[in-house]
């Protein structure tokens, strides 16, 4: 079933606000806190999460003209995204086929060949290797060009596996999650370019916080969750990917007005968390949030990056004041709030070593992803 209309998630968060809860799964689910700490499950995850399932990559609108392209490392695989002078987007290994050397750097950028600055090897924007110095030495050389990985581009996002030679169908693996991202019009965005890295521990724990909608009246209490009714949460399940309703404090003041008058960016607050790592926070008519779990060395680690998106370009001194503060202030919340939690929760993590975490029936996000990586790591089809 395609998704059901902002509308609807609105209507659903005020009945569960008169309810007094959100929606409820049907039991809770324990899951044991060595899942979180075993160092031999997460190269297991590394492997089967992050490096051989689809993984969201890019926004189109990041590498909107040919030649555009970005950069970033993922479970210990650095890529290049760039589109191509033919309009597709490509995800290429960022390492050079001479001596592994990266071929571009910066998050973000555009060129028409990537040269490789060890000994100027020099690629094209679709992978093709066409020059090398002193190529009289390399004689029957046996590569064409950069290591290319399987990608599709849908809904205004590239997805990529990170794993050569692998295949997998997009529409498949987003299922209903394609109609209701297309809500969100990515493809229209335009990006602040200033990026935001902060520290934080487990990526599962870290990745917890960002399909929780319980704690935001009570860690954020004084934050950004004092606009919120604090868990009344609406959870849309689509396959591994999560789309998570927030009531807000206006809602039930639009209740006896026309449901295509209800001024949703104020009564409401909205989360697509695409499986495993990306969460965009926002909706089709207010700037977006982008952030993206990148699980460390160990499984005590990650890092979150973040951007922030318009719906306009920022070409204003006061519009980029205003890209900043927002930047800003949830890079503040985010560290001092989100993820110092997390640190501290996996620094306990050896104390409960035989213990377990319990999801409530009011976690149906949370339920949910921990489903799906298990089934992915498991080999097995996720449970109900």
């Amino acid at each position: 079933m395609t998704a059901t209309p902002l509308t609807d998630v609105a209507q659903r968060l005020l009945a569960n606000v008169d309810a007094e809860h959100g929606d409820y799964g049907d039991a809770i689910l324990n899951v044991p806190v060595a899942r979180y700490r075993d160092e031999d499950r997460f190269q297991q995850e590394l492997e089967q999460v992050f490096r051989r399932s689809p993984l969201l990559v890019a926004l189109s609108c990041d590498i909107p003209s040919a030649g555009d392209y970005t950069t970033l490392a993922i479970a210990e695989r650095p890529i290049i995204v760039v589109r191509g002078e033919d309009g597709m987007a490509r995800t290429f290994l960022n390492v050079c086929r001479h001596r592994g050397a990266p071929v571009a750097d910066g998050c973000f950028g555009h060129t028409r060949r990537f040269t490789c600055p060890y000994h100027f090897w020099v690629y094209d924007t679709r992978g093709a290797l066409v020059g090398n110095t002193d190529r009289q030495a390399f004689e029957g050389l046996d590569v064409t060009g950069l290591v290319e990985l399987p990608t599709a581009e849908r809904c205004g996002a590239v997805f990529a596996v990170l794993t050569p030679g692998l295949t997998f169908d997009v529409d498949e693996w987003l299922g209903d999650m394609a109609s209701s991202l297309a809500y969100l019009q990515l493809e229209k965005l335009h990006r602040h370019d200033v990026e935001t890295v902060i520290d934080s521990g487990n990526w599962k724990a870290t990745a917890d916080g960002y399909v929780d909608g319980y704690h935001l009246g009570f860690l954020h209490r004084d934050t950004i969750g004092t606009k919120s009714i604090t868990n009344r949460n609406t959870y849309d399940l689509y396959g591994p990917h999560v789309r998570l309703g927030f009531a807000n404090k206006p809602l039930p003041t639009m209740r006896d007005l026309p449901v295509d008058e209800w001024q949703l960016n104020l009564g409401m607050s909205l989360v697509h968390y695409v499986f495993p790592n990306v969460s965009i926070s926002g909706q089709p008519t207010t700037g977006l949030m982008v952030s993206r779990i990148l699980p460390g060395a160990t499984a005590s680690t990650s890092i979150v990056t973040q951007y922030q998106y318009f719906r306009e370009p920022l070409v204003t001194e006061e519009m980029m004041a205003e890209a900043e503060r927002k930047r800003a202030t949830y890079e503040a919340v985010t560290r001092d709030e989100d993820f110092s939690t997390v640190m501290k929760i996996t620094a306990a993590l050896p104390s409960i070593a035989d213990d377990h975490f319990r999801f409530g029936r009011n976690e149906r996000g949370n339920q949910n992803i921990h489903r799906w990586i298990d089934s992915l790591v498991d080999g097995t089809a996720p449970s109900a």
